[in-house]
């Protein structure tokens, strides 16, 4: 089965009403393809960086050549588990909003293909998109690492170690 049927029910499952004309539509289609196969998600179209962050041209093609498919939702693939898991992830935390899931693309790329530390990644965004804010910025890499990043046990441990005396406070407030 071709890949796009797979990004197709990727954008089904998100209930993405994509439009060709629109270049907000064609930003979220390539950062939702991007930061998923940024997870790891094989989708077959690699990203390379751009003005705008990570970018496939094959799926520029294809959005292009086969538009009424991708406008009208029309696939007959369905996908696994992991893929809906992460389909529904992704929607969660970043929803449709272009300028997250650009800054969190653009961050995601700069720690898993570039391999930069988080600092060194962050600074890169801001380097490359000076058009948005801080709090643009922060939010966006901030859902970044929501998605792409899960907790070790240590780090779980440090955050009970950080949130611990504020989860007895309020327990304490309820008491009285």
């Amino acid at each position: 089965m071709e890949k796009r049927k797979k990004v197709i029910a990727i954008f089904k499952e998100l209930d993405f009403a994509f439009d060709i004309s629109r270049f907000d539509d064609r930003l979220i289609a390539q950062k939702l393809v991007c930061l998923l196969e940024l997870k790891g998600i094989d989708l077959g179209y690699s990203c390379s960086l751009y003005v705008r962050g990570p970018y496939s041209p094959d799926l520029t093609v294809d959005l292009y050549a086969f538009t009424s498919e991708f406008e009208n939702l029309e696939t007959g693939s369905r996908l696994n588990t992991r893929e809906k898991e992460a389909a529904e992830e992704l929607g969660r935390i970043f929803g449709l909003r272009p300028v997250p899931l650009e800054v969190g693309a653009t961050y995601g790329y700069y720690t898993l293909r570039q391999n930069s530390d988080p600092l060194e990644a962050s600074r890169q965004v801001k380097r490359l998109k000076p058009f948005y804010s801080e709090a643009q910025i922060a939010l966006g890499i901030s859902k970044a690492k929501e998605f792409l990043y899960k907790p070790t046990p240590e780090d779980l441990e440090e955050l009970k170690k950080e949130t611990g005396i504020w989860q007895r406070a309020s327990l304490k407030t309820l008491e009285h």
